[in-house]
C-alpha cells in the first residue's frame, strides 16, 4: 500500500471507457471492467490503466465494492525508468 499511496495526487485522470458489465449472484454481485486514462503530474507521461470492480448490492444500495487495478501499470507510470 506504501507504494502506491501517492497514487491520487501523482495522476490525473481525464477520462474512462471501455465499460463492461457483467452480472451475477442473482442480479446481487455486478462486475464491472473498465480503463481510466490520464497523466502522471510529476513528468506529464500519459498514464493508462485497467481496472475491474465487483460490487455487491443489497436493498438498491452498494454495501460492498472492491477494485482490483494493473498495478504494474501504475508502478511503471510513478516510477519511470531512466533513459
Amino acid at each position: 500500500m506504501t507504494a502506491y499511496s501517492g497514487y491520487g495526487n501523482s495522476i490525473r485522470l481525464r477520462s474512462a471507457d471501455k465499460l463492461v458489465v457483467y452480472h451475477a449472484g442473482n442480479g446481487r454481485v455486478v462486475i464491472i471492467e473498465y480503463e481510466v486514462h490520464g497523466k502522471v503530474l510529476g513528468t506529464g507521461a500519459p498514464y493508462d490503466n485497467r481496472f475491474v470492480s465487483i460490487i455487491t448490492v443489497a436493498d438498491r444500495k452498494i454495501v460492498y465494492w472492491r477494485d482490483y487495478m494493473d498495478s504494474l501499470a501504475a508502478w511503471n507510470a510513478l516510477n519511470p525508468r531512466p533513459s
